[in-house]
């Protein structure tokens, strides 16, 4: 009978500390960037990547908190505008000067911001910046908040 409660005991300290050592992982971690796949970002905020998406850096902060993205990558100037039309989520607060896709064009590129996209966890907003790079090819830069 002692062998079962010292197995027992043993077994609820084993436990406790697995819980207590992956929290004080996931609080070591909140707050820092770490690399990622952008498919990865993009799978979270609810997205595809372009297939013909290049040049790709993008970042995750998470933690105890719901994650975070941000990131860049590059896709043909022409395909720009349809990508961006083609983003599911909320276009209710759109940018200064935005058209009736949310859109907002400007000398030196594109800029949209969706509110509540699909993705789980759900974050709040994302801001997408496309940036022309001459007259074939286009930087898109994207980040996500939480309020």
């Amino acid at each position: 009978m002692k062998w079962l409660i010292a197995l027992t005991v043993i077994a609820v300290l084993g436990g406790m500390a697995y819980v207590v050592a992956g929290f004080k992982q996931a609080l070591d971690e909140t707050g820092k960037e770490r690399p990622v796949a952008c498919s990865k970002a993009m799978a979270g905020i609810g997205w595809e990547l372009p297939g013909n998406a290049s040049d790709q850096r993008c970042t995750e902060v998470g933690g105890l908190f719901p994650p975070t993205w941000s990131g860049s990558f590059r896709i043909p100037r022409a395909d720009a505008r349809s990508w961006l039309a083609s983003l599911p989520g909320d276009r209710s607060r759109p940018v200064n000067g935005a058209g009736p896709d949310g859109i907002a064009e400007r000398e030196k590129g594109l800029n949209l911001s969706i509110d509540h996209p699909p993705g789980r966890p759900q974050v709040d907003v994302v801001s997408v910046e496309v940036r022309w790079e001459g007259k074939d090819s286009a930087v898109v830069t994207f980040e996500t908040f939480d309020y």
